[in-house]
């Protein structure tokens, strides 16, 4: 017959409780882990602590660590400080800068040439002499005041602009050779560029003056004035820049943060503190219990798994298919703390039924399942004494039903030719003793024999 057919999961249910059940001896396993473990840490520290040579070289480890310790913290804490400013004038520049909210696209322009010309000088010999000098002075004046005197000044007042942002709107570029500078406006629109233009050109007027008084005689040519709307690259390419730095930022402030979140401060050594050999060893005594109770917790599962044996009632219906007509309810011994045990019980579901109740349930199923009368024989691998009780309190509850009983045909020849002298089988089997292996081969050698397997029956060991 293929092994294969009695292939069955495990009942995680069953694994669970197993484990429950012999919480007694975890406990014991992690209550003796923790003191081994507990007390090999304390015992050891306290050795330590009596080297002087040992505690010495440790307490300047620790203090070398302390220090770097510290020393990385502040610099922790000096970069987020560092970052953090960066961010929020980052994010008011943002907020504010007219010429972030520009769209490169279809930015307003205006600009101007302003040629500066310097006068002649009196005639010497018949030749004329030129300040060619002083014209570079010129106009680099006219750049710097148009860049930072008050024209701009009184445009950020009129036109409600900070200066900071109203500055980087105007640029202005100088060509020496050419006693030229040239004035560009950047604006959302054309109509902004100009008026900021226009403002800036008036102004001119105002600076000359001052400047031919301190610089000489010149005159100043305004032309080549244009206002329009034109797609600026450069302009696309610095606000992707503000973007990305800000974001840059941002995630090197996190990362200092997640940082500094996990810079620990060095332990100081346990040899140093007995409070600290005792905290240790609470520690490791903890630590030991967790590990013990694991380990017996697992023990315990691999034992379940591997020792093959009938741990609940319907480990037989389950792997071979045959019908359960009672079980007798689970008598153990009262030890300490047995209110838990009593506790999981009702926790599994399991019911303490009196045996003579177990024998009527048991008559009642054999009678549904046998209702031809045929003959039943009962056998299985506990003993031969334990059968016999069996057969005769059933007898009783079933006096027209022809019963007989027989030892472990696995082991018992006459067994097995008794077995042909009965219709039916009932196979009795004790929990947590009876093997699977063994009740694997009696289920074999009866449908082998072609007789009918009525059902099984589950004993207790304290029911024998």
């Amino acid at each position: 017959m293929d092994n294969n057919l009695y292939e069955y999961e495990i009942d995680l249910k069953d694994l669970i409780f197993a484990v429950f059940r012999r919480w007694r001896l975890i406990l014991l396993a992690a209550f003796a882990m923790s003191f081994m473990l507990g007390g090999y840490k304390c015992v050891k520290e306290f050795l330590n602590q009596k080297d002087d040579e040992y505690v010495s070289e440790l307490k300047k480890e620790y203090e070398n660590d302390l220090e770097q310790y510290e020393q990385t913290l502040k610099g922790y804490e000096r970069d987020i400080d560092i970052f953090t400013d960066s961010i929020d004038y980052q994010e008011k520049y943002k907020e504010n800068s007219i010429l972030l909210k520009t769209d490169p696209y279809n930015k307003g322009f205006a600009s101007a040439d302003v040629f500066v010309k310097m006068s002649e000088m009196p005639k010497t010999a018949g030749t004329v002499v030129t300040t060619v000098d002083l014209a570079d002075g010129v106009v680099k004046a006219y750049a710097s005041a148009i860049q930072q005197g008050g024209a701009l000044e009184s445009l950020s007042h009129d036109m409600g602009i900070d200066i900071i942002y109203l500055k980087e709107l105007v640029q202005v570029t100088t060509d020496y050779d050419s006693n030229m500078l040239n004035i560009s406006v950047t604006y959302p629109d054309e109509k902004g560029a100009k008026k900021i233009l226009s403002k800036i050109t008036d102004s001119i007027d105002s600076m000359y003056s001052e400047i031919q008084t301190n610089l000489g005689s010149h005159s100043v040519i305004i032309m080549n004035q244009n206002v329009g709307v034109i797609t600026d690259q450069t302009l696309a390419d610095y606000q992707k820049q503000k973007v990305d730095d800000l974001a840059e930022t941002n995630t090197k402030l996190k990362d200092t943060e997640k940082a500094l979140e996990e810079l620990e401060e060095p332990m100081k050594p346990v040899a140093l503190s007995k409070m600290s050999i005792i905290k240790a060893g609470i520690k490791f005594g903890i630590l030991g219990w967790l590990a013990g109770a694991f380990i017996s917790a697992c023990v315990v599962c691999a034992i379940f798994l591997l020792n093959g044996k009938i741990g609940a009632d319907d480990d037989l219906k389950n792997r071979f298919g045959l019908k359960f007509l009672g079980g007798f309810s689970e008598r153990r011994k009262k030890r300490a703390f047995s209110g838990i045990d009593d506790w999981l019980d009702s926790v599994e579901g399991k019911e303490s039924v009196p045996d003579e109740s177990i024998y009527d349930m048991i008559a009642a199923n054999i009678h549904i399942y046998n209702n031809t009368g045929q003959s039943v024989f009962v056998t299985g691998t506990v003993e031969e004494e334990v059968l016999n009780n069996f057969v005769i309190n059933l007898q009783r509850k079933l006096p027209d039903l022809v019963l007989g009983f027989g030892a472990d045909m696995n082991k018992n020849v006459f067994t097995l030719q008794k077995v042909y002298e009965y219709d039916q089988v009932v196979l009795l089997e004790e929990r947590k003793r009876s093997r699977l292996r063994a009740v694997e081969k009696e289920v074999e050698t009866v449908l082998n024999m072609n007789k009918v397997i009525l059902g099984y029956v589950i004993l207790d060991a304290h029911n024998k």
